[in-house]
């Protein structure tokens, strides 16, 4: 907040205007934070797109790629590749691109823990796959795909390769000069920046491709996405990558350990309960996914001190049955029997043990007789 405030009351320019000394000192904040976000994943600070956040940038890239290929071939078929347990706006982006731009897509199903495996990923490649599209860690069951893997293979077969980072950037090692990408996406509020901005990542080298914009008006940020940036947004985003930078091992490790400590607590108190996704080994520091042993909509107000969610907490207020669950094989009744929990930069030991008296309570209680659970 101290970082954007004088760009609300003081420093106001419009970074587009280099004519005068107030856009010199917006244009000069975006490039400091430029200069930040490049720092935590090891970009160049020029392959960086300022945007509203993952969503944008994930329609981006499925939308911009189909008219820059449809471009140099009218005629050449396409074929893209995501999983079964993206993100609604990689999912909502393939299925409409489908529909709008006629393109052939599948969903490539991820195992037990969330994940696609490399043997999977062959088994759905054509000679007209143009892009695979895998999120680099589940924003609900926390489980980390091997994006090294699965991008350096891409990248050997001339695939373009595209990952939703934002359950990544800033909570676990990003290297983008050992991975090659060739697109990426994030949100900056997944790593306490202000919401409503982002990037998309636009290698330069390898494989490198220019695509079509999704924004067309000014021609700001070279032409990649126009429309007035948002200075003080930029600039919260670029601190956050900062301080994320340098205090990304020690957060890690610490969140780690209090997810652990209260997945323990809760497991020797309710042995009933599963973690879903991969263990602590291969997964999300700050994600717990857990499944108890009764519908959690029976049990809601009983809960009301805990910040929790059912499914993603970037979808509306409706809350329906996880795809990402029944994408790892849970049932129905499994799925409405599931809360996500996540611990982050402040949470305490204390907290940490509240969550556990609060859960422990409420469903170390037997189930009432008659109560269907399967």
């Amino acid at each position: 907040v101290s970082a954007m405030l004088p760009f609300f009351t003081e420093t106001f320019g419009n970074p587009a205007n280099t004519l005068n000394s107030y856009g010199w000192a917006a244009e000069n904040a975006i490039k400091k934070s430029a200069e930040h976000v490049a720092k935590l994943i090891h970009c160049k600070p020029s392959e960086i797109i300022w945007n509203a956040g993952a969503t944008e940038g994930n329609n981006s890239v499925v939308f911009g790629l189909i008219r820059t290929l449809k471009k140099k071939n009218p005629i050449d078929k396409i074929h893209f590749l995501t999983s079964n347990a993206e993100h609604l706006s990689v999912i909502n982006s393939y299925l409409a691109a489908q529909r709008i731009e006629n393109i052939d897509i599948e969903f490539i199903p991820v195992d037990t823990f969330g994940c696609v495996d490399m043997t999977t990923l062959k088994k759905f490649i054509r000679p007209s796959t143009k892009l695979v599209s895998l999120m680099w860690v589940n924003n609900e069951i926390g489980s980390v795909n091997p994006i090294h893997e699965l991008a350096t293979y891409c990248h050997e077969q001339q695939i373009f390769f595209h990952t939703d980072a934002t359950q990544a950037v800033g909570k676990i090692e990003i290297d983008l000069q050992k991975t090659p990408v060739h697109f990426l996406t994030f949100s900056a509020h997944k790593f306490y920046g202000p919401k409503g901005v982002g990037c998309l990542i636009t290698k330069s080298s390898g494989q490198h491709i220019q695509i079509e914009p999704l924004l067309f008006g000014g021609g700001q940020q070279n032409n990649h996405r126009s429309g007035t940036m948002n200075v003080p947004a930029i600039v919260g985003a670029g601190k956050a990558a900062e301080i994320a930078f340098d205090n990304l091992s020690n957060e890690a490790s610490r969140t780690e350990a209090l997810c652990k400590d209260l997945f323990c607590r809760l497991k020797e108190m309710v042995p009933t309960v599963t973690l879903n996704g991969p263990g602590f080994s291969n997964r999300s520091p700050i994600n717990l996914s857990l499944t108890f042993d009764r519908p959690v909509d029976l049990v809601l107000n009983q809960l009301s001190e805990l910040a929790f969610s059912q499914g993603s907490a970037c979808s509306t207020a409706g809350v329906t049955s996880s795809h990402v669950l029944k994408a790892i094989g849970l049932t129905r009744a499994q799925t409405q029997n599931t809360i996500r929990l996540s611990v982050g930069r402040w949470t305490t030991p204390a907290e940490i043990q509240r969550a556990a008296e609060i859960l422990t309570k409420v469903f170390k209680t037997p189930l009432q007789s008659g109560t269907i659970t399967t």
